[in-house]
């Protein structure tokens, strides 16, 4: 597999703060790898550092083989958060003027990447009447103009109501399909998971785990179970179950506890729960998830994770 991005010892300081430490990894051709960590993790600068705008301390980067960005920069697409835009001119005419930097790009491709974005027939309205997600989707088809090879999305969903949050998504597996390599940092777990084949999660400047969803979970799911449980009182339930040394990692919301323990201990969850005269109104095993891969790597998630929503 051809090398896209190639990173060996990466590190980044600041003074006496290292927010990136001593990383390598590499990004092969057609990939979508989703970039997770905690606020403050490191993710925004490496991308920074990949994207060449700003200069690492020690550690080699390759985008596309080469060293400078600049040679490879027209094969080279990126979102930053939010894009913007001239709101008084039309999706279309903002594309014009994008396409007169790249050079090369003609009327055609225009509409090529407004179609591949979803946004053909609303090309002639002005960027002030598109919504958050339509502006985050004309920023993707501005990137994908000089037909780039690797597309670097850095929150593309920030902001972003869960419709737009869903119009993302959707235009993101179309350019992962298209053959486009694709580097995603994002909070929103559930997204990532449904997009990307591999992850590679960041922590205090160090990465922690790197390699394809599927294997990652299969390894976290070795031996463990994953249990959701609703009860008549849920506070009580989740005071008794912190309280036992095998049942210290859970999840929660306003209506279930998740809980991820040995799976020889399922058993021990009822006898606790009725002895304790609470009412159980379900109990069944579900699958793991990249939150629960996230969490479980990351150091917020050894113990009790409240619900934290996974944002990174």
């Amino acid at each position: 597999m051809t090398a896209v991005i190639e990173v060996e010892g990466l590190t980044k300081r600041y003074g006496r703060l290292t927010a990136v430490d001593h990383i390598s990894f590499t990004v092969g051709h057609g990939e979508v790898v989703g970039f997770l960590g905690p606020n403050g993790a490191g993710k925004t600068t490496t991308i920074r550092m990949l994207l060449g705008l700003i200069k690492p301390t020690s550690g080699r980067k390759r985008v596309l083989g080469e060293e400078r960005l600049s040679r490879a920069a027209s094969k080279v697409g990126s979102v930053i958060e939010e894009p913007s835009f001239y709101p008084y001119l039309s999706g279309r005419d903002n594309l014009r003027l994008a396409a007169t930097l790249y050079g090369g790009v003609d009327e055609k491709r225009i509409y090529q990447v407004l179609e591949l974005v979803g946004l053909l027939g609303r090309e002639r309205d002005r960027v002030s009447k598109y919504s958050q997600g339509m502006r985050q989707r004309l920023g993707l088809a501005q990137a994908m103009l000089p037909r780039p090879e690797l597309l670097v999305l850095d929150e593309p969903t920030n902001g972003l109501d869960p419709d737009g949050v869903v119009e993302i998504r959707n235009t993101i597996k179309a350019l992962g399909q298209s053959g486009v390599t694709i580097f995603l940092s994002s909070h929103l777990l559930s997204e990532v998971e449904r997009v990307a084949s591999r992850v590679i999660i960041i922590e205090k400047g160090k990465i922690k785990a790197d390699g394809s969803v599927k294997d990652l979970l299969s390894r976290l799911a070795g031996g463990k179970a994953v249990m959701k449980l609703r009860t008549g009182d849920l506070d009580r339930t989740a005071q008794l179950l912190s309280a036992q040394p095998w049942a210290k990692e859970f999840t929660r919301d306003d209506t279930s506890l998740r809980l991820i323990l040995a799976a020889q201990d399922v058993e021990r969850v009822m006898p606790i729960l009725v002895g304790a005269g609470i009412k159980i109104y379900e109990f069944d095993q579900e699958d793991f998830s990249l939150e629960d891969l996230y969490l479980g790597t990351v150091q917020e998630g050894h113990h009790n994770h409240a619900a934290q929503g996974g944002r990174a």
